[in-house]
C-alpha cells in the first residue's frame, strides 16, 4: 500500500473490542444493590464499582450522539430526557417521561445508558423503575 489516503483507519475496530470486553467485566458488577445506591444518591460520593460502571456509560466509550441526558422542563418541577446530536443539530427531546426530581432524572438517564450497553440483564424490572 503506497498511497496512505487509501488507508482505512482501524481504530473503530479496536473500540469495538475495548467495549466488548468492558461490557464483559463490567456486567457482573451491575446488581440490584449498585442500582439503588445510585437510585438513592446519583450525585455521588458512590463505591468504587459504581464509579466504574458510571466512567464507562458516560465516558467516551460510546459516541455522544444519542446519549440521554436530563434536561429542565418547568424550573425545580419538572424534568425530562434529551438525546444528544451532532454539534450545531437541536437535541432530541423524549416527551413520554417527566420526573419530578432531578434525582429521578439523572437515575432514569443511568438506566437507559445501562440498556444500551446491553449492562442491564441482570436487573429486575423493580430494579428499572425510576
Amino acid at each position: 500500500m503506497t498511497d496512505p489516503t487509501t488507508y482505512r483507519d482501524k481504530s473503530e475496530d479496536w473500540m469495538q473490542e475495548f467495549r466488548r470486553r468492558r461490557v464483559e467485566a463490567l456486567r457482573p458488577l451491575v446488581t440490584s444493590e449498585l442500582v439503588a445506591a445510585h437510585r438513592e444518591n446519583p450525585r455521588g460520593p458512590h463505591s468504587h464499582e459504581l464509579n466504574l460502571v458510571l466512567n464507562f456509560v458516560r465516558g467516551p466509550a460510546a459516541p455522544m450522539e444519542r446519549k440521554p441526558f436530563v434536561h429542565l422542563r418547568q424550573p425545580y418541577d419538572e424534568y425530562g430526557l434529551a438525546l444528544m446530536t451532532p454539534r450545531g443539530e437541536a437535541p432530541v427531546f423524549l416527551e413520554e417521561t417527566t420526573y419530578p426530581t432531578e434525582r429521578a432524572a439523572i437515575h432514569a438517564a443511568f438506566l437507559q445508558r445501562l440498556a444500551v450497553h446491553g449492562l442491564d440483564t441482570h436487573l429486575t424490572e423493580e430494579d428499572k423503575n425510576v
